[in-house]
């Protein structure tokens, strides 16, 4: 306990007390009002005073974070790669909110290519000079008659089997595509007006990536 003139100041572990005397403190009002603000400003924490400290490990720790994002990025050198066995990846072309069809390489000799989860469209493909040459076919599993199942309906059977999409990949996450039987794909295309199906690029999917 400290008593300076009419100022007591107790000490309870983190508590302080002042007990005033008014009467004399209305003596000297100045001076009291001086000594009171002493005593609050000495009891603030110096954390409290000085601001939050942001250490140089946390600092260090959300670079090394930003690396690791880096690190794990999705990306292949060549088509080889995107289908290898031991290889899964997702493309798709994004336009604000609209999506193409997403093209998954997944099965052997085999392109996956979804309009959404219940509709699916399967097209055997070769490789042909670090390209991907896609054929067509009419090979649809879907739950639902989606306009584009209803295009792709009317295309006409003598298309089947034969080569109508290449792929080639122009950087680690971008594979550019050309059109070999170019009414087949603008007829399919022309079926929504929301969505481009069979873009000019497709874009690999990093993980937890949208594609639909």
């Amino acid at each position: 306990m400290v008593n300076v003139g009419g100022l007591c100041v107790t000490d309870h572990g983190n508590i302080l007390i002042l007990q005033i005397d008014l009467a004399t403190v209305i003596m000297k009002p100045m001076f009291y009002i001086s000594l009171i603000v002493f005593f609050l400003t000495a009891c603030i924490p110096k954390n409290l005073q000085e601001g939050p400290d942001v250490s140089t490990d946390t600092l260090q720790l959300v670079e090394l974070s930003d690396t690791a994002i880096w690190v794990n990025k999705l990306s292949f050198k060549n088509v080889s790669e995107i289908v290898a066995d031991t290889s899964a990846s997702i493309w798709v072309d994004k336009q604000g909110e609209s999506f193409s069809l997403a093209l998954h390489f997944q099965y052997k000799d085999t392109l996956a290519v979804s309009y959404s989860p219940e509709c699916w469209l399967m097209y055997p493909y070769k490789m042909e000079n670090d390209k991907i040459v896609v054929y067509w076919d009419n090979n649809i599993d879907t739950k639902y008659d989606f306009d584009l199942v209803k295009a792709i309906n009317k295309i006409d059977r003598k298309y089947i089997g034969k080569p109508f999409m290449v792929l080639e990949l122009v950087n680690d996450t971008t594979l550019n595509a050309v059109y070999l039987q170019e009414d087949l794909v603008k007829k399919i295309n022309s079926a929504s007006k929301k969505r481009i199906f069979f873009p000019d690029k497709f874009t690999l999917v990093q993980e937890d990536g949208m594609y639909d």
